[in-house]
């Protein structure tokens, strides 16, 4: 499948940042709107198969990249580094500690990194010493000579009176509950990877989506994005470890768990609540998953990896849960 790139530009505030799981769902209720749900549900059940599968990446700050999980020193290197460049105790462990916060890549050193180029020790040298071709700053791990712009979110706390999600009514004695709501810097946006072999099929999605919104509390003027296809990306790569770009529930015998490092999540989420769900509930249930940054050695070449899982029968519809791998 071909790799794409889709920018997110929000017209307002966000809940949160879409995940892969959020972003799966929003195109799955794009595409019944539009052809169907018979179509729909014809790609679910054969996904496979169907030649108008995808899988999606979570979305990230644009020019930015999930940083994989990588042993970057181990206790003897860094103390031979702290001698060799004169950072010794206390100083030396808090700029080591600075290594396991590194969130994010470039896009240079995240081609240098698939291209097998990447020098662990080289990057644990430079942001020891403050000094070298590799810098750090709030997360973001760059080459020194690459323009990084840091775009840091605002949150915004306040509070709304409580819902209850069965019948739609304020909840008795009217309590009130705290949110979140986070909010972009001024000329800045998001995007996420899309793969696919039709991207035709999914232009009109993303134009629907601009107009649907992505995620929850749409009706109250959150998460609402303007989709621009950017077009392809590409890249090299010559590692074997692939870094995960989503959530992923893996069937277990796709992956060589002795040489994998990953993140085990868990958690749930909730069904759209759209009116053929009016007082029910929409909550899915809770289920385990590998999350993003983890990197694995895949035992097998295929174009998808990973499960979509019935977790909620609601009305007679079996409810999934997106659990496919996007692997760089």
């Amino acid at each position: 499948m071909n790799v794409y790139k889709v920018y997110l530009t929000p017209y307002g505030s966000m809940t949160s940042i879409p995940d892969s799981q959020t972003l799966f769902g929003s195109i799955c209720w794009a595409i019944r709107d539009l052809y169907g749900e018979e179509e729909l549900e014809h790609l679910l059940n054969n996904f496979e198969t169907s030649e108008n599968k995808f899988i999606v990446s979570t979305a990230y700050p644009d020019g930015l990249y999930k940083a994989p999980m990588i042993i970057w020193a181990t206790l003897e290197e860094l103390i031979e580094i702290g001698n060799r460049v004169g950072v010794k105790g206390s100083r030396l462990s808090r700029k080591s500690k600075l290594l396991k916060k590194i969130n994010y890549f470039s896009e240079g050193v995240l081609k240098e990194y698939l291209n097998g180029k990447l020098d662990r020790l080289k990057v644990a040298e430079s942001i020891i010493r403050e000094k070298g071709p590799y810098s750090y700053k709030k997360g973001i791990l760059f080459h020194s000579d690459e323009k990084i712009e840091v775009h840091d979110l605002y949150e915004e706390h306040s509070r709304r009176n409580m819902i209850n999600r069965l019948s739609s009514t304020t909840t008795e004695g009217g309590e009130l509950y705290y949110y979140k709501r986070i909010f972009t810097p001024e000329n800045s946006r998001l995007y996420f990877l899309i793969k696919t072999n039709k991207i035709q099929y999914l232009k009109p999605v993303f134009k629907l989506l601009s107009d649907m919104g992505i995620g929850a509390d749409k009706s109250v003027g959150a998460n609402n994005f303007r989709l621009e296809l950017a077009g392809e990306f590409n890249y090299e790569k010559s590692i074997k470890e692939n870094i995960l770009l989503s959530k992923y529930i893996p069937n277990y015998e796709e992956v060589d768990w002795d040489k994998s490092l990953f993140n085990i999540g868990i958690g749930s989420s909730r069904l759209e609540s759209r009116d053929e769900f009016f007082s029910e509930d929409i909550f899915k249930n809770e289920i385990i998953y590998l999350s993003e940054g983890s990197t694995i050695i895949l035992k097998e070449n295929k174009e998808v990896y990973g499960r979509l899982p019935v977790v909620k029968n609601l009305k007679g519809k079996r409810i999934r849960n997106n659990g496919l791998g996007f692997f760089l």
